[in-house]
Order: structure tokens, then sequence, then C-alpha cells
């Protein structure tokens, strides 16, 4: 039997709210983050089962929930865990996946070469010692883009220490990873979380 990761997660429960920005960076309103602490402690139980086997997790989180801000919350609270929160945004490119990775990671700007890019990322997550991946809004990334972050992913399968990868996401990100070239991606995801309010 799977022992819980975060024990302590149990019987916490968010009620704080952070406000949503707009593309030029003003506020657009608060989009509420409060979930039961049914919902949370599920969340919280399926991290742990992702950080325990080191698989890939997909958050779907409705429209008047931010997600990726419950999965946050969550992981604070798992001891060891060195989250690396990704945001992503639109145009969803490798590229601008890479930015983001670079600003998660503190590794300053971007090498022009996008391999230059991939190894500093890589080389970055194998100097951690527990690294979770948190890709918000992983609906908006390119095929390319998902593919990279699988690969990475995959590339830890094959290492010590493994690490976790959570996607974020709205109702879209089903219809997204089902794209029949991210199969393998969409095969590999070891639990699909319903987050509720």
């Amino acid at each position: 039997m799977m022992t819980s990761m975060c024990p302590q997660l149990s019987a916490t429960v968010l009620d704080w709210q952070r406000p949503v920005r707009n593309s030029q960076g003003g506020a657009m309103g608060e989009v509420a983050t409060a979930v039961s602490d049914e919902a949370f402690s599920a969340l919280a139980d399926n991290l742990g089962h992702i950080l325990e086997t080191r698989a890939l997790l997909c958050v779907i989180a409705p429209e008047d929930v931010q997600g990726e801000a419950v999965v946050e919350a969550a992981l604070s609270r798992c001891d060891g865990a060195d989250p690396v929160v990704v945001t992503t945004a639109a145009p969803g490119t490798l590229a601008a996946l890479l930015d983001a990775f670079h600003d998660a990671l503190h590794l300053g700007v971007r090498p022009r070469r996008l391999a230059d890019a991939q190894r500093a990322v890589e080389n970055e997550l194998a100097r951690r010692a527990w690294p979770v991946v948190v890709v918000r809004d992983a609906h908006l990334l390119r095929t390319e883009a998902l593919l990279y972050v699988y690969g990475v992913w995959s590339l830890f399968q094959e290492r010590e220490p493994r690490m976790p990868v959570v996607l974020v996401g709205p109702e879209r990100i089903r219809s997204v990873l089902r794209r029949p070239s991210l199969a393998s991606l969409e095969s590999c995801v070891f639990i699909w979380h319903r987050l509720t309010p």
C-alpha cells in the first residue's frame, strides 16, 4: 500500500484568492482558489502518489478555480519537494516554454540555440535534489512544447532521482493531449485529477 508523501495535507482548506492579470499586467478580477477540505485532501493524496512514483499527473481545474495555485499550495507543504513552476502563455512554442523554464529555474537569459537552452534546463533539473515540474496552463502549449515536457520527464525516468511532472489546465487540456502526435504523453499520464471547488 502506498503512503502519502504529504500526510499533513489531509485537513487543509485553502480559502484565499489571487488576482488574475491580463496580458498588460492589469487586474481582471478575483478568481477563487478556494476548494473544499475534501477536494484538497483528494488532490493531496494524488500528489503524494505522484511524488512517490515520480509519475505524470494532469490536474483539470474548472474555469473559476486557479488549479495551479491549489497545486502550488499543496506542494509547498510537501517535505523535500522542490517545485519548479513553469508559467506558459500563448503562443506556447518550444522557445517560449524554454524561456519559462529559464525563468522558473533562475537561469538568466535563454541561450539563442534551443539545444543549448534545453541542455541548461536539463542540467539544472538534474542538479536539484527533488524537482517537481508544474506546468501551468499546459493546454496553451503547442505540440512541440508538450513533447519537450514529455521528453524531459522520460529522460528523468532513466536516471535517479526521477522527476514527477504536473500538468495543470482547464477541461480543454484533455482534447489537447488527445492529439495523435501526443499519444505517448497521454498514455503516460498516471492520474487524471479533476479539481472541484
